[in-house]
């Protein structure tokens, strides 16, 4: 028995540590390594953003789906039983004698809409009538008929282009969702990639903060040895100790810019779906590449004018408008509608005689007239006519507007790439430099021809040139990323389409 208990105790102590194992193993390797192609992958499959983008064309569909619906064929059916009782009509007779008629019917018909405006009905019609009086001719009697009924209307509501105008727009709605559906797409990729080369600007200048203060307490170490040899004072010492202490506080904001980048880059591709996770760390695997970029500057102005989602959705907008200035003309349009109808029918003492009637056409009704209407006051259209017409000015006033913003980003963008790029060789020339001067400072520290002060300050010296190549390198990217979005190509330079 005891020897039992040791064995349980001894695999519960082994569970134990394999638990205890496996959760600090969890925790020192919560990293994962991201791509920026992964991190656009990312965003595309879980940004709340595009997610809610993505329905409105959705939307969209289902509304050109009820505007062409609108010329939709319907069908009627309607059968039916009635009883009429009606009291004698003259005295002295008794209820014996009241009259009775009972009738059966049944109906069938097909209404369609026709593209220019009118309608059109054909229909049957078949019933069974039988009463209690002699005098009626066939007792019971049978009738059927079939008819035509035709409207089209001349003035107001008449065309192809006006009664096909709901779906005209919703067409152009849809595009236009679609159209919003691009501009969300590049805009959240754009913040994608500045989140992505902010947080590679991050973790480079915690490596170059994490260097400084390495040669600090270098510095720091062969000063406390130099004090012991007699060629070092407490001064030089107190330096190397602040410049230490002020690197430890650099290194801790450095952490804290990771921290920040990371987040951002979490949030906006909604990489973590539960909030236990939110403490893994995320490394790069690309670094910033510099890319020679020649734009034209008409071109590239032709090109976004050509691509631009918002100057796109504004034409097709203006194209709405025109569509509803023509519909409120028409509306100002008196009422003048052409009818006719065409009937065949048949009465006959069974049920096959009417039919046969209506089938050799031998008793035919048809009328053919001109109905006008004219409303004696016609403000709500005429006001409609002028809204429709002054939202129009509107939207080109808007679109001129939006064409002056497009110019002006494109040539700041291309202005500000060219920029970044004479600041790349001025910073790298400027970093290759410091490192030098270092390097001759520590040669004349080490014979004493210079002092700890001024070794500190060529250090700091090239940690900020440092970062700042860095900067201007990651400077550069994100301009390279703006000039993408001003010209409207973020999506083709990340190879993404979308569908219809």
């Amino acid at each position: 028995m005891k020897n039992e208990l040791r064995c349980i105790f001894c695999i519960l102590i082994i569970f134990l540590l394999c638990s205890i194992a496996s959760s600090y193993s969890q925790e020192v390797n919560q990293s994962i390594k991201l791509s920026l192609e992964d991190c656009v992958s990312l965003a595309l499959k879980s940004n709340l953003d595009i997610s809610i983008q993505r329905i409105n064309p959705q939307i969209q569909d289902a509304i050109l789906a009820t505007a062409k619906s609108r010329f939709d064929p319907s069908i009627t059916f309607g059968p039916s039983i009635s009883r009429t009782e009606e009291p004698p009509s003259a005295p002295g007779l008794t209820k014996e004698d009241a009259r009775t008629s009972d009738t059966e019917s049944i109906s069938l018909g097909i209404s369609d809409p026709i593209i220019t405006g009118g309608h059109y009905g054909i229909s049957f019609n078949s019933n069974r009538s039988g009463s209690n009086l002699s005098s009626q001719t066939f007792n019971p009697a049978y009738r059927s008929g079939l008819g035509l009924t035709f409207t089209q209307p001349l003035l107001e509501g008449f065309g192809l282009e006006l009664n096909r105008s709901a779906i005209v727009i919703a067409r152009n709605n849809q595009d236009i969702s679609l159209l919003s559906l691009k501009a969300r797409l590049i805009r959240t990729l754009s913040d994608v990639q500045r989140a992505y080369w902010d947080l590679v600007f991050a973790i480079e200048n915690l490596k170059v903060q994490e260097f400084a203060i390495e040669q600090a307490n270098n510095l720091l170490k062969l000063n406390l040895k130099l004090m012991e040899l007699g060629k070092a004072s407490k001064s030089d010492i107190l330096q190397a100790q602040v410049a230490v202490a002020s690197r430890e506080a650099d290194v801790i904001a450095a952490k804290d810019a990771i921290q920040d980048a990371e987040e951002r880059l979490k949030l906006i591709t909604n990489i973590i779906q539960d909030e236990s996770q939110w403490n893994i760390s995320i490394t790069p695997t690309d670094q910033p590449v510099i890319e020679n970029i020649d734009i034209d500057l008409g071109e590239g102005i032709a090109a976004a004018l050509e691509k631009r989602t918002e100057y796109v959705q504004s034409l097709l907008d203006i194209k709405n408008s025109d569509i509803k200035i023509k519909q409120s003309k028409n509306k100002t349009l008196p009422i003048l509608d052409l009818e006719g109808t065409f009937d065949l029918n048949g009465l006959g003492g069974d049920f096959g005689e009417p039919l046969s009637q209506v089938g050799k056409f031998d008793y035919k009704r048809w009328y053919l007239g001109l109905a006008l209407r004219i409303p004696l006051g016609e403000k709500s259209s005429k006001a409609e006519l002028k809204i429709n017409q002054l939202e129009k000015e509107q939207k080109l006033l808007t679109l001129k507007n939006l064409e002056q913003q497009i110019i002006g980003e494109v040539r700041g963008a291309i202005r500000q790439t060219e920029t970044d790029e004479k600041r790349i060789e001025a910073t790298d020339a400027a970093q290759k430099l410091a490192k030098e001067a270092l390097l001759t400072e520590e040669e004349k520290y080490k014979v004493g021809l210079s002092s700890s002060y001024q070794l500190l300050q060529f250090q700091a010296g090239l940690a900020a040139a440092t970062v700042n190549y860095l900067r201007t390198v990651i400077d550069y990217r994100k301009s390279v990323i703006s000039l993408d979005q001003a010209l409207g190509v973020t999506l083709e330079k990340l190879n993404i389409e979308i569908g219809e």
